[in-house]
């Protein structure tokens, strides 16, 4: 494999990680003026219409870029060009058909979602509103895929943002408008249409953010469209596969990984299921915190490993494809050192400054609670960053259907578990939390498990984790200590400013310092050569 392949695997990814984790800053801080404008009760009635919302995307669509990606690289490493553009209108067809019978389903089911499956019946307005998003998507995880395929993450990313900052802008006039008619219609009756279309206004944005994206990518591909044909006039003699082979080989692909990505996300359902039967009354303005605070900066960092799954999948694929399975094993490790690089530092700095950053984000409000949450939910984000990648990198080696068995391990082990969190121990919401974790740390062992059995991958746990959780804990502990100490001379927000930046250089220096991570590993990270270029100046790095 040449060094420019190398790079590019970790680029590509580093990308699309940067363009998640910028989307879901932007979807952070649009939770701030919401927040503010329909309180933590519309924001509760938006998260449940979300859950229900997700969960049909995922079975229709959400996880159709990997699938696409996986089966257009694989053409590609075979140089079939001809079969790459059939199997990318086959997939649009297909997405089509998924997203409109979801969206019909999510219309007419959604009464009986939101009083019957989440005990909130003022979601049900909200719920109709996301369903039309639902046919947008099952187009726009096509369009996405195909450009993964051919190894670019850079149109995606680019439509991520876009439909980020749309859905921003959209939902808060919308919510707004919506959430003031409900003010009125309630005449101090409550707050049931106040927050039930508060909650409704801000799903508005998320159609509108996805309908811009496709758009782009459909200008996108117009423009790309002239190479692919050019491509295919070059293989007219490509042995063309049969319509029905294609189609099969996607349902085959995209199948698993579509039940694969929505058992995956089962278990919030589930949670908040069986958390609404423990609880027995109004549980808006709890689940809203759980919901809108903690979940979604706990996203932001798993980001990178969504978009490092999305990378893995067709690279894996194509080597796999090209028999290059040492070379696979590789790309999987390097992967796995890069989100473990990330993802450790990152639950330890939220479990630490947790409490102050909700403070920066929802000062408004009261974020005893969310912090708490952090503290004890943490570590969800190494274990969602592993889960997911390794996951990633079952589906690129063709092995589909041992995710999803895992997962449905997991669950089964996740309900007593939550049960007995919920209604023994009496945790509360904190039992909710807690066994967030556990069961992505159930995922993750099962899917490392296999992957040492069917790739033959083993990571290097002596020398990659004590190094890095070591720098991590230093890390933690020069955090916690600083701005503690800055917070008795300055306010939250400075104090957190000039922590975190100094949390950021005293891991980069004690990793460099430890060897967690070598010149080797750098070199195939973005702008690794000037990385090591300035260790080297520091004496960080020797040479």
């Amino acid at each position: 494999m040449t060094e420019q392949r190398k790079n590019n695997f970790i680029i590509q990814g580093s990308i699309l990680a940067i363009a998640g984790i910028v989307s879901r800053i932007i979807g952070m801080l649009f939770r701030i003026p919401m927040l503010a404008i329909i309180g933590e009760d519309g924001m509760g009635v938006y998260s449940t219409a979300y859950s229900i919302y997700n969960i049909l995307l995922m079975v229709s669509s959400y996880s159709l870029p990997q699938a696409v990606s996986k089966l257009i690289s694989t053409k590609n490493a075979q140089n079939k060009f001809r079969n790459v553009r059939q199997i990318f209108w086959l997939s649009l067809l297909f997405g089509a058909v998924l997203g409109f019978v979801a969206s019909v389903v999510m219309t007419g089911a959604a009464e009986f979602f939101a009083t019957k499956i989440m005990k909130m019946p003022e979601a049900v307005y909200a719920i109709r509103a996301l369903a039309p998003t639902v046919f947008i998507m099952g187009v726009l995880g096509v369009m996405r895929g195909f450009f993964q395929g051919h190894g670019t993450m850079v149109p995606t990313a680019v439509s991520q943002i876009l439909e980020q900052v749309l859905h921003v802008a959209i939902s808060l006039l919308a919510g707004y408008a919506l959430f003031q008619k409900g003010v009125a219609q309630d005449a101090g009756n409550g707050n049931y249409f106040a927050s039930a279309y508060g909650a409704q206004g801000a799903t508005y944005g998320v159609f509108a953010g996805a309908a811009a994206a496709l758009l782009f990518l459909i200008f996108v591909y117009m423009l790309f469209r002239k190479t692919l044909v050019a491509r295919c006039r070059k293989n007219k003699d490509e042995k063309l596969d049969a319509p029905s082979e294609t189609l099969k080989a996607i349902l085959l692909t995209a199948f698993p990984v579509l039940l694969s990505a929505a058992l995956s996300n089962l278990g919030t359902l589930l949670d908040q299921t069986v958390y609404a039967q423990y609880v027995g009354a109004d549980y808006r303005a709890i689940w809203g915190v759980y919901s809108s605070k903690y979940t979604v900066l706990i996203n932001v960092p798993i980001a990178i490993a969504t978009a490092m799954s999305s990378s893995t999948m067709p690279t894996i694929s194509g080597l796999i494809a090209r028999g290059e399975h040492k070379e696979a094993r590789e790309r999987a490790n390097a992967a796995f050192h890069f989100i473990l690089l990330i993802a450790v530092p990152a639950s330890v700095g939220l479990g630490v400054l947790g409490k102050p950053c909700f403070d920066l984000l929802f000062r408004s409000t009261d974020n005893t609670l969310a912090g708490r949450m952090m503290m004890c939910g943490s570590a969800a984000v190494l274990t969602y960053c592993f889960s997911t990648l390794s996951v990633g990198v079952l589906q690129g080696n063709n092995n589909f259907w041992v995710p999803i068995w895992n997962t449905l391990k997991a669950l089964i082990l996740h309900l007593p578990l939550l049960a007995f969190s919920l209604w023994i121990l009496e945790w509360d919401i904190i039992g909710v939390v807690v066994n967030h974790v556990l069961l992505s740390l159930i995922i993750c062992v099962l899917n490392l498990m296999a992957l040492r059995e069917k790739l033959k991958y083993r990571m290097d746990f002596k020398r990659s984790i004590p190094r890095v959780l070591l720098c991590s804990v230093f890390m933690g502990a020069v955090s916690y200590f600083l701005y503690r100490f800055l917070h008795q001379h300055m306010g939250n927000t400075l104090s957190l400013l000039l922590t975190i930046p100094a949390a950021i250089v005293v891991y980069f220096i004690s990793i460099l310092l430890t060897g967690a991570v070598t010149r080797a590993e750098l070199e195939d990270m973005p702008q690794g050569r000037k990385i090591i270029r300035a260790a080297e100046k520091l004496h960080l790095l020797h040479k």
